[in-house]
């Protein structure tokens, strides 16, 4: 009979910092006993120190949330250059950050498919997009629906956007364009 042996492998380990432990408590500091808890789902103290942990998270404040800024300019920003993307000028990647992810895909699938329509022909230089008018309504601290009119050479587009606050910035979440 004979015996495989497998050699093992090797352990990696990294050094880590520990922290600076007290043995004796200061006399400011009371020595604290510990209890020992066991684990589960009938045990009385487990509920009850359950149902504390929800009365506090209840009375705790929500922590505030940075003013978001007047989002007028972004709402022109961001009309303005995805027309421009629809005409060819701008690749809507560079809508990425300003837009939520559902927004961004169908600009990409637009973009695709008008490139497919204009490969080959070349483009005149067509007049820059510009804003005509923007109405903006503040729905409440993190959302604002605006519409705007653009004129882009060729004709008068309208823009309709909706805006949330997502981590102290305005993301556009929804983008209709005419």
């Amino acid at each position: 009979m004979t015996a495989v042996t497998e050699t093992p492998k090797p352990v990696r380990t990294r050094a880590v910092p520990q922290p600076r432990r007290r043995t004796e408590p200061t006399a400011q500091e009371p020595r604290r006993s510990l209890r020992k808890v066991q684990l589960g789902g009938s045990d009385p103290s487990m509920t009850r120190a359950a149902e504390l942990l929800s009365q506090i998270d209840e009375h705790r404040e929500p922590e505030p949330q940075p003013a978001l800024p007047d989002p007028t300019a972004l709402v022109c920003r961001v009309a303005r250059a995805a027309i421009e993307v629809l005409r060819g000028e701008r690749p809507a990647n560079q809508l990425a950050r300003w837009t939520s992810t559902q927004v961004y895909d169908q600009l990409v699938a637009r973009e695709r498919l008008l490139s497919g329509t204009r490969a080959g022909r070349a483009r005149p230089a067509a007049p820059r997009v510009g804003v005509r008018r923007v109405r903006l309504v503040r729905l409440g601290a993190t959302s604002a629906e605006a519409t705007v009119v653009l004129h882009d050479g060729e004709r008068v587009r309208a823009a309709a956007v909706r805006l949330e606050g997502r981590r102290g910035t305005w993301k556009v979440t929804c983008l209709e364009l005419g």
